[in-house]
């Protein structure tokens, strides 16, 4: 219970993590006002309509002010972005870069846009009294753009994510059967040279078992790094729908979006909460 409680701090104080978690809730929301039933029936079903109506208005702006807090925490993520970019790109590989590195790169530098577009236009969407830099009308045009650049940026993540996912089990090394295995050795104890024959059987069954342990911790290795990998593609093709819908370019129901930014969340945040995890180890170890 102490663990999980350190976890949760560790989770809750990174800041990756404290931005899917304010995700998480705008998520639910957004589903909860989409659908307002859902508030009739199950958050106040013994009020009346008007206290339902008011109660939907407060959520509405709660979304959007929780949107807004979520972008002033990725004020500066474009420069990540952009720098993990150029890393990728100067980065040298013998034989040439891979088809996931090149879609990386334009993964980073697509982020990075849309990063640096989302940080320009945050002031503006603000909303304060004269306070503002393109206006509210050039703002929201601006930021609906920026959409473009989210699809292109998690398209080529959800493309390199597949080929590295393809090439984890289309190319993954075989385990070596090691020396000695094969060998007849046919002298029984207790004849001339039958210890020499007893302690080489002894040899190589020891080497056999620790074979076998090394296939088990390399299985386990690949079924781990797969797992992530389809974790991070499934939530990837999720989050294509809310800019793709956004655009214009696939017609779904508000709430569709709301569910599907809900499971990437799930998703993306279950690999964060992971990671605090493995932080957590590596410094009480």
């Amino acid at each position: 219970m102490a663990a999980t409680f350190e976890q949760f701090v560790a989770f809750g104080t990174d800041i990756v993590g404290l931005e899917r978690c304010l995700r998480f809730f705008q998520s639910i929301l957004l589903i909860l006002t989409s659908y307002p039933s859902l508030i009739s029936t199950f958050l106040l079903p013994s009020h009346p309509p008007s206290v339902h109506v008011s109660a939907e208005t407060s959520l509405l702006q709660l979304q959007s002010h929780l949107h807004l807090t979520r972008r002033t925490i990725r004020l500066f993520w474009f420069l990540g972005s952009f720098r993990s970019s150029w890393t990728l790109y100067t980065a040298a590989a013998p034989g040439g870069k891979s088809l996931e590195t090149w879609l990386d790169v334009l993964a980073h530098s697509a982020f990075g846009m849309f990063g640096l577009m989302e940080s320009a236009t945050l002031l503006d969407l603000a909303r304060v009294d004269g306070v503002a830099l393109f206006g509210a009308a050039e703002a929201v045009r601006l930021d609906a753009e920026a959409q473009v650049l989210w699809l292109v940026a998690l398209y080529a993540s959800a493309l390199g994510s597949g080929v590295r996912l393809l090439r984890l089990f289309a190319y993954r090394p075989v385990p070596q059967t090691g020396e000695g295995f094969g060998t007849v050795l046919e002298k029984e104890p207790g004849t001339a040279g039958g210890d020499e024959v007893e302690k080489e059987r002894a040899k190589m069954r020891e080497l056999a078992q620790r074979r076998k342990e090394e296939r088990k911790t390399w299985l386990r290795e690949v079924n781990d790094k797969a797992g992530a990998l389809g974790m991070k593609l499934l939530a990837e093709m999720l989050d294509l729908v809310i800019p793709a819908a956004s655009i214009g370019w696939i017609k779904v129901d508000v709430g569709v979006v709301g569910v599907a930014m809900f499971c990437s969340t799930v998703l993306t945040g279950m690999a964060v909460w992971a990671q605090c995890g493995k932080q957590l180890q590596k410094g009480s170890a």
